[in-house]
């Protein structure tokens, strides 16, 4: 028995959940605890703060990572259910786009890019049987040397849209450190993914 489009729909978006919460815990420190919290009340009610500010910190970023990823998730979804094909640009994708922003229209020209590389990635996994992530992933590449050449195409995706961002919006050594690092740490999560399935 294999997946309906439903529950493998279910599936890939919690695996990318797992990915972006995978990511964000490395990326955003946790605060960190101390024995003087024993001792000083106040410290540990500020500690507390903190920690709420963290778990929001790590679910705001979760789900903005999975923003991108979820629009290809919808697209493949319809069009397996529908049976055609789909228009990926920036009338399907970003609706609410205010044509009068040009930074606004060329970041999301440039996640275009990225929302066509996971839409094709979807509907290869839709249109496999598994009944586990894994299984999906091995069926619709078989090997992993074309999984990572996915992989590989995703990243390249993604720091064309983190490129210009940094470029033109978050144009501070901050953020292109932080930019560099969430590259490093999403290559190492992706290359622990393809060691899990092959």
């Amino acid at each position: 028995m294999t997946l309906s489009l439903e529950e493998k729909y279910a599936l890939i978006l919690a695996k990318e959940r797992q990915m972006a919460y995978g990511l964000a815990k490395q990326l955003i420190p946790k605060p960190e605890t101390s024995v003087w919290m024993i001792f000083l009340p106040v410290l540990f009610v500020h500690h507390a703060f903190n920690i709420q500010r963290y778990k929001k910190s790590i679910h705001g970023f979760a789900d903005n990572y999975t923003k991108t990823r979820k629009k290809a998730l919808d697209l493949a979804l319809v069009a397996m259910e529908e049976g055609r094909g789909v228009q990926i640009d920036l009338e399907t994708c970003f609706p609410s786009l205010e044509l009068g922003d040009e930074k606004d229209r060329k970041i999301c020209e440039k996640q275009l890019g990225e929302i066509r590389v996971l839409f094709h990635h979807y509907k290869r996994l839709f249109e496999v049987r598994g009944k586990t992530w894994q299984n999906l992933v091995k069926e619709a590449y078989g090997e992993a040397g074309k999984y990572r050449a996915f992989l590989n195409e995703l990243a390249k995706a993604e720091k064309e849209v983190t490129r210009y961002v940094t470029r033109t919006l978050q144009t501070s050594d901050a953020a292109r450190e932080v930019a560099g690092k969430m590259e490093k740490i999403a290559d190492h999560l992706r290359e622990e993914d393809v060691r899990v399935v092959f």
